[in-house]
């Protein structure tokens, strides 16, 4: 998969881009299909990705992993990011997926940090959709963390000139004011009336950049929700795919 070249989501509205996507099909039907979906400044071909759709292909199930608009090899730009776009985005990898190999016995939505918020809030508003989501460290209020790192000064001028400018370990972009007002409509304390999907969080104990109390939170608010934390686990959690993966294959079950 990391070699080979993508297969195309080509836009049918104004303002969608162009997206790359990954499938591994099953090796036989019916099926699971585990649908992967990227953070911030990430990419389909990840490296936890890599490994799940490996893991998962071995137990002869479908595995799909989508680039976001302006991630990865999908066009676009991150000027108009903001979650209501991720979520379209996933809509469209699905029902691309389905269309082309599906229907499948059940779908799983396996998303990290921003993914993770994607794949929580497309669940909420799709619940019959999906049947299981595994989360790693959802980005939970990601706009209310960006404003305060950037201070007073700077977010008002971020909200006055519609964009700013940021640079990460990752990444250097703009970024604008849309994702703040998008995130608004889309609360947490919403998401946790409405979600019903059986939901799996993984979170490392030391994440600098979402604590883990988010997800604690979360966790205890919401029924459908299990959470394990890893302990001594950063953001990204690489070191500790080998244990993701079997929290999520005990999570769901066998095939």
């Amino acid at each position: 998969m990391s070699e080979s070249p993508p297969l195309w989501i080509e836009p049918e509205g104004e303002n969608e881009a162009r997206l790359a996507i990954d499938f591994i099909p099953a090796a036989s039907k019916p099926s699971r299909l585990w649908f992967f979906i990227h953070g911030l400044n990430s990419s389909r071909r990840g490296e936890k990705a890599v490994y799940f759709a490996r893991q998962v292909a071995r137990q002869g199930e479908a595995f799909a992993s989508l680039d976001l608009t302006g991630h990865g090899d999908s066009e676009g730009n991150l000027l108009g990011l903001c979650l209501s776009r991720n979520i379209q985005d996933l809509a469209r990898g699905l029902g691309f997926i389905e269309q082309k190999a599906g229907p499948f016995s059940a779908i799983h939505l396996v998303g990290s940090s921003m993914g993770g918020l994607t794949a929580l809030w497309y669940s909420a508003t799709h619940p019959d959709r999906v049947n299981a989501n595994i989360l790693i460290a959802p980005a939970f209020e990601m706009s209310g963390r960006l404003l305060l790192s950037l201070g007073r000064v700077k977010a008002q001028q971020w909200r006055r000139e519609g964009k700013v400018h940021l640079k990460t370990e990752y990444a250097e972009f703009d970024l604008g004011y849309g994702f703040v007002e998008d995130e608004a409509r889309h609360s947490t304390s919403g998401l946790m009336s409405r979600l019903r999907t059986p939901t799996l969080i993984l979170h490392g104990s030391r994440d600098e950049s979402v604590p883990c109390l988010f997800s604690r939170q979360f966790a205890t608010r919401v029924e459908a929700v299990k959470l394990v934390v890893i302990d001594g686990g950063d953001h990204r959690l690489s070191e500790h795919k080998e244990q993701l993966f079997k929290e999520m294959l005990d999570f769901v079950g066998p095939a």
